[in-house]
């Protein structure tokens, strides 16, 4: 029995220990798996924070260059809103001319526009609201004038300077020196003058209301200012209107000076017996388009000179009128663009304050036509012609005491060259 029990007993434990190490033998490959499992993971994972490594450095390289991108934008943006606020703009013309004007000494001037000229103009933005401006001229005249037979050489300086301002509440100020216009055609004035100018808008569609206070300036003598209203703007769909007036600052019996040397040959300035101007003037201008690529402008003149305010007068002579009709118009960026005009003018002697002549091609005492034509044949190159045919030196001049009149004839021809 003991014996049986024995080997039983024997038996049990070999049959335990061959069981138990059956059962470990798997827990220990299991075990090996996990460990390399976790040795392959741990590389990868190095692998990875490698890679995660040299891609965080190259992101920083790339936001470092983005930021030199940005930076560089930055700066040009800034470089370009720093060159528009300064422009140059302007024009060459070579012009020549073929006139039989003849004034009486000293206007003997009929060589007076061949020649070269330089126009440079430059416009400072100083805010959203404000700008400064200023215009160089350079004359050069390549044939002597008959009167005193030289050759005339206008340096070029800084002739004009002015400000410009058009605040957000629509007020607009213009002020300083520079040329001055006043009607469609500039009959009343269009010239240099120093001075300021107000206008504000008074209706939603642009007419303007405003005043004016100018010292004329266009040549060395002048010794009065005028001043006054003025509406300018459109009054419908296809119509607009220039309506000014303007008084002097001297009386109908005060003397004013004349832009011409005496005609005893001295040179010396040559005050007028009297105002040849008068004291007040007002100003009626419309324009219109007719048809297309037709526009009719006109001004009516009228001052408050009469016969006697200065000797020699033979008539009140204070009433002037323009009119011009334009067919189309260039532009120097569009080559084949052309335009063409035909114009009217009868401008008295004592009929305007200082109207634009456009170069000599309106005198002030004279009445006729002028046709004239442009066309663009390059890119920032105009070519035009001008004829004028007219009645002048229809009446003297105060201090004259004579009258020369005579049928003038004028032929031009200019190359402009736009930059």
């Amino acid at each position: 029995m003991n014996k049986k029990k024995i080997t039983a007993a024997t038996m049990l434990g070999i049959a335990m220990s061959l069981s138990g190490t059956a059962m470990a033998a798997p827990e220990d490959a299991q075990s090996q798996d996990l460990e390399s499992r976790i040795a392959a993971i741990e590389q990868q994972q190095q692998q990875l924070t490698k890679q995660l490594d040299a891609l965080k450095k190259e992101n920083a390289k790339l936001r470092k260059k983005a930021t030199g991108v940005d930076s560089n934008k930055e700066a040009i943006s800034d470089l370009k809103k720093e060159q528009e606020r300064v422009k140059l703009s302007g024009f060459v013309r070579a012009q020549w001319q073929m006139d039989n004007r003849n004034d009486g000494e000293p206007y003997q001037d009929e060589n007076t526009n061949n020649r070269y000229m330089l126009n440079l103009r430059g416009d400072l933005k100083i805010n959203p609201e404000w700008a400064g401006h200023f215009e160089i001229e350079s004359k050069q005249h390549y044939r002597r004038h008959s009167h005193d037979n030289k050759m005339v050489h206008e340096d070029g300086t800084i002739k004009r300077v002015w400000l410009t301002s058009h605040l957000k509440n629509g007020l607009e100020i213009t002020a300083g020196r520079r040329w001055t216009p006043l009607g469609m055609n500039f009959t009343l004035l269009g010239c240099d003058t120093n001075g300021i100018d107000v206008t504000y808008p008074i209706t939603q569609n642009g007419l303007r209301a405003g005043a004016f206070l100018y010292a004329m300036d266009e040549y060395p003598e002048a010794d009065f200012s005028i001043y006054g209203p003025m509406i300018k703007g459109p009054v419908g769909h296809n119509f607009d209107i220039f309506v000014a007036y303007a008084k002097l600052t001297k009386d109908r019996d005060a003397t004013v000076t004349v832009p011409y040397s005496s005609w005893d040959g001295t040179g010396a300035a040559q005050v007028a017996n009297g105002n040849w101007i008068g004291s007040q003037a007002f100003i009626l201008g419309f324009g219109t388009n007719v048809a297309r690529n037709l526009r009719l402008s006109a001004d009516y003149v009228r001052t408050n000179h009469s016969q006697g305010d200065t000797p020699g007068d033979t008539g009140d002579n204070n009433q002037s009128v323009v009119a011009k009709l334009d067919y189309k118009w260039t532009n120097p960026q569009v080559v084949g663009s052309f335009g063409a005009y035909l114009r009217y003018h009868y401008i008295q002697r004592s009929g305007t304050i200082w109207n634009d002549d456009n170069d000599g091609a309106m005198l002030r005492n004279s009445k006729g036509w002028t046709v004239g034509f442009k066309y663009i044949p390059w890119k920032n190159i105009s070519w035009g012609v001008d004829y004028n045919i007219s009645d002048a030196q229809m009446e003297p001049f105060p201090g004259d005491g004579e009258n020369h009149p005579y049928k003038r004839k004028m032929l031009r021809t200019q190359l402009e060259y736009f930059f």
